[in-house]
């Protein structure tokens, strides 16, 4: 038995009710091909249906066997209804002629009108080759200077609308349901059973669903990314969380004697690393930290609501801005996370700021807890000096709110 000649089918979306695009005209018109040629007997048919001509052989089982045929020199001859069936890249399309022509492999398109087996035919190959990279690069150019002009008069490029804009979608239900339920699972409980409509049609309310909207709505219920080296959440010690190690980074750990009485602040990794140093007792560091937050003065409170509103408005402006841009196509995904990210870290800087407002003249006297909480709104961080393990610097939340 000689080698069999090898065609290759494929569609993105397979229509039985077109006959122009169904499995069996391409096959039909691929077989008569291969018979006008002599190849009709012993044709091996390979395909690929409902998949797109952008994936590589990967994810192409019937593309990967047409490439091993070629490769191991197991085909007389290629054919194809055309080559957009092959592949939608210029460059892959290159690749596959010039692989096949190294072999003495003819190429033949039935709709394309392409037999590489003469210089005719390898000639219009390429001619049609750039013709389709052309076109595809002035229609992305097209695509790209409308969608900017769009962002530039101030227009959604989105595809779909967002939850709250069809009629009957109840925005206020889902952020009332969530303040309720304090997590995005207890505001889908209590929305499937209030009967809230979703975006779609007989779909439940999913917690996933809820964060969207809630990270669309309000982005800062976010949870705040915890400081390298420690869990988010309350402290029983009055610096638990605040305390960076100078050596390391990490921060410090609180901890009682065996008595109870004294405390002390470890670096959890001081004895796996060198340390010059690596804790300090509460008694020792707390009078600097006393003398720092003495300098606590809040500003007038309802100027400060009246700006940070206005920067609220501002930030859900840049970050609709930056989603329109991303479904546009001028962004990728990875740029849009970033952006999204420093918009959300503004947002909770606000927040901090609001919450700073709100603390009261300093009690050494409250419960650690308490005081911990407080100490938290007004510092970021408290940077340590490596050999005495003082205060060298100090980073405010809110450094406007720092009296000289």
């Amino acid at each position: 038995m000689g080698v069999p000649p090898v065609a290759y089918l494929r569609k993105s979306v397979v229509r039985q009710d077109d006959p122009n695009n169904s499995a069996e005209a391409q096959e039909a018109a691929v077989r008569a091909m291969a018979a006008r040629h002599g190849d009709a007997e012993g044709l091996v048919v390979l395909s690929d249906w409902d998949k797109s001509g952008r994936l590589g052989r990967a994810k192409r089982p019937g593309y990967d066997l047409l490439w091993q045929s070629i490769e191991s020199g197991a085909a007389t001859a290629i054919y194809s209804y055309s080559m957009s069936r092959l592949a939608r890249s210029v460059s892959e399309l290159t690749r596959l002629f010039e692989t096949c022509q190294e072999r003495g492999i003819p190429v033949r398109l039935e709709a394309d009108v392409v037999d590489t087996s003469t210089a005719s035919g390898r000639m219009t190959a390429t001619i049609l080759a750039s013709v389709a990279a052309f076109e595809s690069d002035v229609a992305g150019e097209r695509l790209r200077s409308a969608n900017a002009a769009k962002v530039a008069r101030g227009e959604s490029l989105r595809t779909s609308a967002f939850y709250g804009e069809k009629p009957g979608e109840d925005t206020d239900a889902v952020l009332a349901a969530f303040a309720e339920a304090g997590s995005y699972s207890g505001a889908a409980r209590l929305l499937n059973a209030r009967g809230v409509k979703t975006s779609r049609s007989r779909r439940a309310w999913w917690p996933s669903s809820v964060h969207v909207i809630i990270k669309r709505l309000d982005p800062s219920v976010l949870p705040r990314r915890p400081a390298r080296g420690a869990a988010a959440g309350p402290s029983k010690f009055i610096l638990g969380r605040l305390l960076q190690c100078p050596t390391c980074g990490t921060l410090l750990s609180g901890d009682r004697d065996r008595g109870g009485r004294r405390i002390r602040y470890s670096c959890r990794l001081g004895s796996a690393l060198p340390h010059q140093r690596a804790s300090i007792s509460e008694r020792l560091i707390l009078p600097a930290i006393q003398a720092e937050a003495a300098h606590l003065r809040t500003p007038s409170r309802v100027s400060t609501e009246v700006g940070d509103d206005a920067k609220r408005t501002a930030l859900n402006a840049r970050r609709l801005r930056i989603i329109d841009l991303f479904e546009a196509g001028i962004i990728d995904r990875a740029d849009r996370d970033s952006r999204l990210a420093a918009v959300t870290d503004a947002v909770v800087k606000l927040e901090v700021q609001s919450a700073v407002l709100d603390v009261p003249n300093i009690d050494w006297g409250w419960p650690p807890a308490t005081l911990n909480k407080v100490l938290r709104l007004v510092f970021t961080r408290i940077d340590l000096d490596p050999l005495t393990f003082q205060p060298v610097a100090f980073k405010w939340n809110v450094p406007r709110m720092r009296s000289r």
